[in-house]
């Protein structure tokens, strides 16, 4: 039996074979909890999993939003919302049957 390295993030324990990907993805986790604490602050009426939500959005899409900021607005149509992808991701399944 061999040995498998894994790395788990500090963050939510999700598990890594990488440890560049862990390092990566905890990083997008640190940033989406400083976006959610910003949002939090600033935005009255905004419930603590609406500022969340938003904030792992903007974190995982953080260089379409850079694009978007200089001006390639156009750029955020390739954000899509995680219940479409998972319809479109069942339509594909189906139709390659």
């Amino acid at each position: 039996m061999g040995v498998r390295a894994l790395w788990q993030c500090d963050r939510d324990g999700k598990m890594f074979t990488s440890k560049k990907d862990a390092d990566a993805y905890d990083k997008m986790l640190e940033l989406a909890e400083a976006i959610s604490t910003i949002l939090e602050q600033n935005i009255d009426d905004l419930s603590d999993k609406q500022a969340e939500n938003v904030g792992r959005v903007i974190a995982e899409n953080k260089d379409i939003f850079a694009n978007a900021f200089k001006g390639k607005v156009d750029d955020l149509q390739q954000i899509i919302k995680p219940e479409e992808d998972t319809e479109n991701n069942v339509a594909q399944l189906n139709a390659a049957k």
